[in-house]
């Protein structure tokens, strides 16, 4: 099996914050919001639409991951916070050779 039969492709995430906001797990949404009104309250005051275009690409791009592997991103997340809130890294993580190779990949 390749890996493109085994993950096949996701749809694309469009670049609005409708189509963002969908694609986010429910736990990242109240975070995309109040990032988007930031953002709205910046380009107001510096006459400048750069800090909501910034704010749509950084989510942007968490949105097509989590739309690839939902399950993936959310063990991130799950990482991030186990180092958050004991200060300690989770152990090593394998690198893909290390994977492919425990898997008889090669």
């Amino acid at each position: 099996m390749t890996a493109a039969a085994a993950h096949p492709p996701s749809p694309e995430v469009e670049k609005t914050p409708e189509a963002i906001r969908a694609a986010l797990l429910p736990e990242e949404r109240d975070a995309f919001d109040a990032d988007c009104r930031h953002a709205l309250g910046q380009a107001a005051a510096e006459s400048s639409l750069e800090p909501v275009r910034s704010v749509i690409e950084q989510w942007w791009r968490i949105a097509t991951v989590t739309r690839h592997d939902p399950a993936a991103h959310r063990r991130m997340l799950g990482r991030i916070d186990q180092t958050q809130t004991t200060g300690q890294t989770p152990g090593r993580l394998r690198t893909w050779d290390e994977l492919q190779t425990e898997r008889g990949g090669r």
